[in-house]
């Protein structure tokens, strides 16, 4: 192999996971002599920036990379591997996670077979706690019985209903109609490859994380793609501006890449856990920049990149407390959406309903 896949990894107080993750690529069977594992340290205090030290000094791919101040997100440790980076693909991992065994092998394969600029694949949810595994989502038909016989699955769902309800009602209603655009929905589909996002809308329904991913080098570097400054959200406008500009795009339908953890142990402590005003208004921020990056593309593929990410977002907003000023400002965050993203009847809805749920929410509240 005459070219390297540069890894970044944005590190803050990662404790006991963060090994793991590292581990995780040092024994990919396509060999780390292959791989720059690009190792960012951003302040941890925990002990993380010794860990690191430690690979880098052990392993000729491992480069250590230490901030000089935090920087309040993964957003700027991921642009910093990526001014640093040197590969000719480029991959992300959130060091707490795992990549799966032949992930970079399998990827970059692919990548390399069809002639694209970005190939991916699924993920598996591992509940610690729960002691579960649940299949990301997916809009395409898919045969994980064959693929991993002796692995057991739960669908994907986040409101934690029966799937009968999920599969039938819930999901039509978070993710719209099936967009049928080039490929069949009434069989299991192994690989989908297309030359741009137009030709399947329905990939931007897939969760837009920015690990199970490989990238050409050029993809990021031609088009000036870097993590916007949200806590979170970056990562899904990331992901999106990738797939709009990218020449060629192949998704693995009955792969998993990536095995994301799921800390849910009561005293494990994240920003996904614990929801604050300045997720959701920094997510709305996300929302409404990424509607802007989807300006001349058609109304499939601008609803299809927002519409089920604002459900998921009423989700969070109605199972969380907020105050009644907190709420106002929610409320003026997505009125800015509402103004830009009013295409088809079903948006139009979608829109008025997030605005009336809210403005119930703060003429109810005392405070």
């Amino acid at each position: 192999m005459n070219e390297k896949i540069s890894i970044i990894l944005p590190i803050f107080n990662v404790g006991p996971h963060l090994k793991g993750g590292i581990d995780s690529l040092i024994n990919q069977t396509i060999g780390n002599e292959n791989l720059e594992i690009i190792m960012v340290n951003d302040c941890s205090t925990d002990g993380s920036d010794k860990i690191i030290d430690e690979y880098a000094e052990k392993y000729d791919c491992c480069v250590a990379i230490h901030h000089e101040t935090n920087s309040g997100g993964a957003h700027t440790p991921r642009n910093t591997g990526i001014e640093a980076s040197t590969g000719d693909y480029i991959m992300f991992l959130d060091p707490d996670d795992r990549y799966v065994p032949d992930a970079c092998e399998k990827l970059y394969n692919t990548l390399k077979e069809y002639d694209v600029d970005l190939a991916f694949a699924r993920f598996r949810r591992i509940f610690e706690y729960g002691g579960y595994v649940q299949e990301s989502y997916s809009p395409y038909k898919a045969d994980l019985e064959s693929a991993y016989p002796d692995e057991t699955f739960k669908s994907a769902n986040f409101l934690d209903i029966p799937d009968v309800v999920w599969d039938n009602v819930v999901e039509r209603a978070l993710y719209g109609k099936t967009l049928e655009v080039t490929y069949p929905r009434d069989k299991p589909i192994d690989i989908i490859h297309v030359d741009n996002i137009e030709q399947e809308p329905d990939l931007l329904k897939i969760q837009p994380s920015v690990w199970c991913k490989i990238y050409k080098r050029e993809l990021i570097m031609d088009n000036n793609l870097r993590f916007k400054k949200y806590v979170t959200g970056d990562d899904m406008a990331f992901t999106l501006e990738a797939l709009l500009h990218a020449k060629g795009i192949v998704y693995l339908n009955n792969y998993f890449s990536y095995d994301y953890y799921i800390r849910d142990l009561p005293d494990d402590k994240s920003i996904t856990n614990n929801v604050n005003v300045r997720l959701l208004d920094e997510l709305m921020e996300a929302y409404i920049y990424c509607r802007k990056q989807t300006e001349g593309f058609s109304t499939d593929v601008q609803n299809v990149s927002i519409n089920p990410h604002l459900l998921h977002w009423m989700h969070t907003w109605k199972t969380s407390p907020f105050t009644k000023s907190e709420n106002k400002l929610l409320l003026s965050k997505v009125k800015r959406l509402k103004k830009i993203h009013n295409g088809d009847i079903k948006t139009r809805m979608l829109m008025s309903s997030m605005t009336t749920a809210l403005e119930s929410k703060i003429f109810i509240s005392k405070e």
